[in-house]
């Protein structure tokens, strides 16, 4: 299952964020425990106002490892930031719930009402995964 973890800070990296959900994902004697798949880090920026959030999509296997993680760790802190988690769903027609699935071909004739995405328009990705990479070493020279 696949879970997002919403406006994070920006300063969060990937052992942040495994070291926020291991603990849960752990489990003990009692429970199952599960393990972090892939993290991925996105970045949407709203064109208007400037205002930057932060996501971030967690895969966490088995299922009832990511419901038990949701269910913890939603409203906790990270980094001095309370996070809102929650399970990550994908939309397409075939689970779109204003498609009555039965009644589809009476109405393929009409024409779409829908003009664009639900989003706000000017929202846009700005980047997915950022990694800084170079042969040279970073530093300064001092004052």
């Amino acid at each position: 299952m696949i879970i997002i973890l919403k406006n994070i800070p920006a300063k969060t990296k990937k052992r942040d964020i495994k070291n926020f959900i291991d603990p849960v994902a752990k489990g003990n004697w009692l429970k199952k425990s599960g393990q972090i798949k892939s993290i991925l880090f996105l970045t949407q920026k709203n064109i208007r106002t400037n205002i930057i959030q932060n996501h971030v999509l967690v895969e966490v296997l088995p299922d009832s490892v990511a419901e038990r993680v949701i269910k913890k760790l939603n409203r906790k802190m990270l980094l001095d930031s309370y996070i809102a988690v929650c399970e990550y769903k994908i939309r397409n027609w075939h689970n779109d719930p204003r498609i009555n699935h039965s009644h589809a071909n009476n109405y393929k004739n009409f024409k779409n009402k829908r003009i664009c995405e639900r989003r706000d328009p000017h929202e846009e990705i700005v980047s997915d995964d950022i990694d800084i990479t170079s042969e040279k070493s970073f530093h300064t020279k001092g004052w």
